[in-house]
């Protein structure tokens, strides 16, 4: 494995990863028999979040044929990135990400992105200026002890000028489980960000649906590098307040 510098919105990506691992020991909980929350609202914040930070690491022109020929980036032996590489057969970048820095703790991310210009045309590289629309999936699994995740995120983000600015407008769904435990549904609806520079900002508004057998999480995006999630216990009826901030921290507002 070889290692190679790294980009300025590789460093933030690594950063920001690193900074959202606090929460993954309880989001694998199974606690659809809880009132609270689990860490969902932040698996969901953090994951959408990271999704919009990737795009900097696309290669540009000719380096999109030759970005397959790099072995990989480590990182302190414990995050190992397959930088994105352009693939003929299905006309986007693949990336794979692994994080093994924990005890008893393991993360695989698998991203693909289809690039589209204003004509639909796909893209073979990068170009800001041209990319009109992007098709990000994202598979990530991980493990703690004995608890597992699963969980495939699609999602078209709408590249547009809105106020003299440009914005992506997110939009997909999320499927996959908890320990097993499937979701119901999963969905992303109209998470807008500012568009900054070769990444996403994070997100101003919009919103990310989960319906468990249990738990309903509702995420709103409130525009102030916050976020509002509420949790509703469908048996109990009982309903829970967190607000979650850029660092993917939830509290409880003050009653």
């Amino acid at each position: 494995m070889r290692n190679t510098t790294l980009s300025t919105s590789l460093k933030a990506l690594v950063l920001a990863g690193a900074s959202s691992l606090w929460f993954t020991g309880c989001v694998t909980s199974n606690s659809d028999t809880a009132s609270g929350s689990d860490g969902t609202g932040s698996y969901l914040a953090a994951e959408t979040d990271q999704m919009g930070q990737v795009y900097g690491q696309l290669p540009t022109g000719a380096a999109a044929k030759s970005a397959g020929l790099l072995t990989g980036v480590t990182i302190t032996g414990e995050l190992v990135i397959e930088p994105f590489a352009y693939h003929d057969s299905c006309a986007c970048f693949v990336r794979k990400a692994n994080f093994t820095g924990m005890r008893g703790y393991e993360r695989e991310r698998i991203d693909s992105v289809t690039l589209l210009d204003s004509t639909g045309a796909t893209m073979n590289h990068f170009n800001r200026a041209l990319a009109s629309k992007i098709i990000h999936k994202r598979n990530v699994t991980h493990t703690k002890g004995a608890h597992e995740v699963d969980v495939r995120i699609e999602v078209t983000v709408d590249i547009k000028t809105e106020a003299g600015a440009r914005v992506g407008v997110w939009n997909g769904t999320m499927s996959g489980s908890f320990d097993g435990q499937a979701f119901k549904s999963g969905t992303i609806d109209k998470v807008t960000r500012a568009w900054d520079g070769q990444r996403f900002g994070f997100p101003e508004s919009g919103t990310i649906e989960i319906d468990r057998p249990v738990l309903h999480f509702l995420l709103e995006f409130t525009g102030d590098d916050k976020a509002k999630l509420t949790v509703t216990n469908k048996v109990t009826k009982v309903v829970r307040i967190y607000l979650i901030d850029r660092n993917y921290t939830e509290t409880q507002p003050a009653t």
